[in-house]
């Protein structure tokens, strides 16, 4: 398989496990709010929040850190075997730490966002610390030696754990509580899952264990600073929609965001295999096959998100409904509505190119971008909040997304010397603005679901005309062919 054809599919098959994963977690929040409420979503939601704050400071960079070197060094098993020995001891530690300081101060949390029930499950949560670090650890090794198959297989057996544990507890009564065991022992098994399939790739040694670990933290520092602020900006709205407003209020727009994250997975996925890919292609001075990468990267990324945005965007309200089967979750349909505007941006424009500058050894640029997202976000959320609520916090997001992917461009083009087809995505933004404009003025005398429709294939028929080569056609209809006869 050819270079082109090998990322493509591979970005195929992290798609593929990452849509299962993400789908399988979305049923647990339409479960808790079919039966129980958006009181208890926003409490699960706030509860995955500060773990995912407290995991980002536990693993310092470490998971990164072990793809890009694993990338660089996948030809030798004895820098491997230091690389992951140096991840895998550290992260134990650092988890079981981590985990004691989570369980005793969970009643601090529930404190000072005043949500009864939020200390029990963070005390569930605490044990998950070591193993999904680890895991994580082990998941990065897969990913910097390309083995995405095997990626793929350990995201989707964790999601079926969470499943078969999860939806079993909701039913019987558990709420919240059910899901966050479920979290728990999915990442256990999970862990144990990940151990036998990596272990043919390294060995536990502690040769130059403290020098390769200072070295791991050196670069996971950098990658840490950014990696921080920036799940601190894509958590401050529900933190501060927690400290302003109820759980409830978490609830419905904990909705809206998940709706709108699987917008992150296309272009997510795409970024797994082109930050290893950039590794590559920068050590061996590769500069037309990385140029090549990023743009048809950033092209094939916009074209299928502004699709699906648009379809999301024109029947919100009916999708909310009948997934929710409860008239209040409406509060989640313009909030959602606001956020694919910058969703659809940033998946199009900053995330498939997102780990380009550490791919070429410049982390700490990623830092100064999302440290212009956060600022522009919290001081949005500040203001906004706690005049406008939930559709204050969307636009707040919305804005801070799309000012940090201009500035992310900015940078990749800088550092990494490509060339942009500003001319392509103007003729794009054009054909979207068209069609929203019709769907808005047409729904007035036209059925929506008729009207809606037909914009939807008339922009499928405009791509595929005027915005696509018969190269891409020619590697997707390969790819597809790969997908479904491949072994």
């Amino acid at each position: 398989m050819n270079e082109p054809k090998k990322f493509a599919f591979d970005v195929s098959i992290t798609f593929i496990s990452s849509l299962i994963n993400m789908f399988l977690g979305f049923i647990i929040t339409v479960l808790l709010g079919r039966y129980l409420g958006a009181g208890d979503i926003g409490l699960y939601r706030m509860a995955l929040t500060i773990q995912g704050i407290v995991m980002l400071f536990a693993g310092i960079g470490l998971p990164s850190a072990m793809l890009k070197y694993v990338a660089e060094y996948r030809n030798d098993r004895h820098k491997t075997n230091m690389i992951m020995s140096s991840g895998i001891i550290t992260t134990i530690l650092l988890g079981i730490f981590f985990s004691i300081l989570l369980y005793f101060s969970s009643g601090i949390f529930e404190n000072y966002f005043k949500m009864p029930g939020l200390s029990s499950l963070l005390k569930l949560l605490s044990p998950v610390f070591p193993f999904a670090l680890v895991g994580a650890v082990q998941l990065g090794l897969l990913n910097g030696l390309r083995e995405m198959k095997k990626y793929a297989k350990s995201l989707i057996v964790q999601s079926i754990l969470v499943m078969v544990i999860s939806v079993p507890l909701i039913y019987w009564g558990f709420g919240a509580a059910g899901a966050v065991i479920g979290v728990v022992l999915s990442s256990i098994g999970m862990n144990i899952y990940l151990t036998q399939v990596t272990n043919a790739y390294f060995n536990i040694t502690f040769d130059e264990y403290a020098r390769t670990t200072k070295k791991m933290l050196q670069f996971g520092a950098k990658v840490f600073a950014a990696g921080s602020i920036n799940l601190i900006n894509n958590r401050i709205d529900i933190i501060i929609i927690g400290v302003y407003l109820t759980s409830i209020d978490i609830g419905y727009y904990t909705v809206a965001i998940s709706l709108s994250s699987f917008f992150w997975l296309i272009p997510l996925s795409v970024q797994k295999i082109a930050g290893p890919a950039t590794s590559t292609y920068w050590k061996e001075n590769n500069h037309i096959a990385l140029n090549n990468m990023i743009d048809k990267s950033m092209k094939y990324c916009t074209i299928v998100l502004v699709l699906i945005g648009l379809g999301l965007g024109f029947f919100a309200q009916y999708i909310i409904t009948v997934i929710f089967q409860k008239e209040d979750f409406v509060s989640s349909v313009l909030p959602l509505q606001i956020l694919l505007i910058g969703t659809v941006i940033r998946g199009s424009i900053a995330q498939p190119i997102g780990g380009s500058l550490s791919g070429i050894g410049r982390p700490g640029v990623d830092l100064l971008t999302v440290a212009v997202i956060a600022i522009i976000n919290i001081t949005m959320d500040i203001i906004l909040v706690p005049k406008i609520g939930i559709i204050g916090a969307a636009i707040a997001t919305t804005i801070s997304l799309s000012s940090g992917s201009f500035v992310t461009l900015y940078y990749v083009r800088k550092f990494v010397s490509i060339k942009i087809d500003f001319y392509w995505f103007l003729k794009i933004m054009a054909v979207v603005l068209i069609a929203i404009i019709l769907f808005k003025f047409g729904v007035i005398f036209i059925d929506p679901f008729l009207l809606g429709g037909a914009i939807l294939i008339s922009y499928t028929i405009l791509i595929y005309h005027f915005f696509i080569t018969k190269e891409d056609i020619n590697l997707l209809r390969s790819l597809f062919y790969s997908l479904i006869y491949r072994r």
